[in-house]
């Protein structure tokens, strides 16, 4: 269900899904012999919603998914009288980077080594 090298192990999804403040999002595709195409996980800590996770197959890129999903994210976060979000992104993932920056999300600090050898971003949302 993971793809890329960016992969999280199976104990992570076991205790996020134990988590009563947590949600996961699916997206679906029932005609493809690889239904599940992308997901979403977010968890609320008081009044901010932290997107944990947000991944698309491969081959699903460039349709408009991600921001379908993130849209429905966000729209949670406020359901939830989340006041921001916040999330974490390489600094080299351009892709993602500009899906945030599409949806309002701005950088707040930069992350050095937060990706191993690789620097992230921390970005907030106010909702």
């Amino acid at each position: 269900m993971i793809w890329g090298d960016e992969s999280w192990n199976l104990g992570f999804f076991y205790d996020f899904f134990n988590d009563p403040l947590s949600s996961c999002w699916i997206l679906e595709n029932t005609n493809s012999a690889q239904p599940i195409v992308g997901y979403g996980l977010q968890s609320l800590l008081h009044n901010e919603s932290s997107i944990t996770n947000l991944a698309l197959h491969p081959s699903q890129w460039g349709r408009g998914l991600g921001g379908l999903l993130l849209r429905h994210m966000i729209k949670h976060a406020r359901l939830t009288c989340a006041v921001r979000m916040s999330l974490e992104v390489s600094t080299s993932n351009e892709r993602a980077l500009k899906l945030y920056f599409n949806h309002g999300f701005r950088i707040s600090k930069l992350l050095p080594k937060y990706y191993g050898s690789s620097d992230g971003y921390s970005m907030i949302l106010q909702l």
